[in-house]
């Protein structure tokens, strides 16, 4: 099956139109896919969600607090955790006192 000489030629015409598009689409993507832009884009989207979320907070600043609160209280858990209980009732109790189970015997 042989194409005339105009279709041909139109085919042609098309191809190398689809292939210019191509190549542009190719060459925008390895300018967006760079080290360096992305880098960019990424702290420029970090800035603006920051900016973003600082407004919110300034708005709203008893939600804020509840939220710090909220991600602060594992962390003092935690933290109680990691303190020994002998430390504890040593604390508590006046000095030269006996303990409990010492009262009883």
């Amino acid at each position: 099956m042989s194409l005339s000489g105009d279709r041909l030629a139109r085919a042609e015409a098309r191809s190398e139109l689809a292939r210019d598009r191509f190549m542009a689409t190719a060459s925008r993507l390895r300018a967006r896919l760079r080290p360096r832009r992305l880098l960019d884009d990424a702290v420029t989207e970090l800035r603006h969600a920051s900016e973003t979320g600082a407004e919110r907070a300034g708005r709203h600043p008893l939600a804020m607090l509840g939220l710090a609160s909220l991600l602060a209280l594992p962390i003092v858990r935690k933290l109680r955790r990691k303190r020994k209980p002998a430390d504890h009732r040593k604390s508590s109790e006046p000095s030269g006192a006996k303990s409990p189970r010492a009262r009883k015997s």
